[in-house]
């Protein structure tokens, strides 16, 4: 077994696009939950509004991982050392 460690160094910046993805997902699934049954437009545009806030919020997370030299660099570490014995080979066949 591998030991790994519990400390994550993330950028700020994605750690907070994180955070405001993970609210966003969060909102829109709870109120998604509490009224679903209940039909109009208003509560149809209401999860729509909710839908496209977690939408922009993960999409601006995403751009920022592939334009983020420290988050490139982290990912690339991560993958590195959390991959198996099985895929090191593969990767340096």
């Amino acid at each position: 077994m591998r030991n790994q460690s519990s400390v994550r160094v993330l950028c700020a910046e994605y750690e907070g696009l994180l955070t405001e993805s993970q609210l966003a997902l969060t909102t829109w699934a709870n109120e998604r939950a509490e009224i679903s049954g209940r039909r109009g437009r208003d509560i149809y545009n209401e999860l729509r509004t909710l839908q496209w806030d977690f939408l922009k919020t993960w999409a601006l997370l995403q751009r920022h991982k592939s334009d983020c030299e420290v988050c490139q660099v982290i990912s690339a570490n991560e993958y590195e050392h959390t991959g198996t014995g099985e895929d090191r080979v593969q990767r340096l066949a």
